[in-house]
């Protein structure tokens, strides 16, 4: 039997484990969005156009939590498990043949942390 862990709880989980509060990690991330526009762009397969509108529907700090989860969860750790546990989404529904996040699977992500444009965690 295979068990499954949400990115949510994975997410919960490796703060934990690290001492880290949410608030802390996210402080010490860029603020400057042409910074967070350059690393989206690097990890997701989206042009500059489709940055900017994820730049103008979340806030710094929400896309700074994508790409900190999506480099933690999808791009260190290409076997798709945490502590045993398989990644809900997986990496296969998340990282397309590129080695870059989908747009779906960017989608997956941001739902999967009950993220909302706009609304600060």
């Amino acid at each position: 039997m295979r068990r499954i862990i949400t990115l949510r709880e994975a997410l919960a989980d490796f703060l934990k484990d690290a001492g880290l509060e949410l608030s802390d990690l996210l402080s010490a991330m860029d603020e400057d969005p042409e910074g967070i526009i350059e690393s989206l762009m690097a990890r997701v397969e989206i042009d500059e156009e489709e940055a900017r509108r994820l730049e103008r529907a979340f806030t710094a700090r929400q896309l700074n939590l994508l790409i900190f989860v999506i480099h933690t969860f999808y791009y260190a750790n290409p076997s798709g498990y945490y502590k045993g546990c398989l990644i809900y989404p997986p990496r296969e529904m998340v990282v397309g043949p590129s080695g870059k996040v989908t747009r779906r699977g960017l989608q997956l992500v941001i739902r999967s942390l009950g993220l909302v444009p706009g609304v600060a965690r």
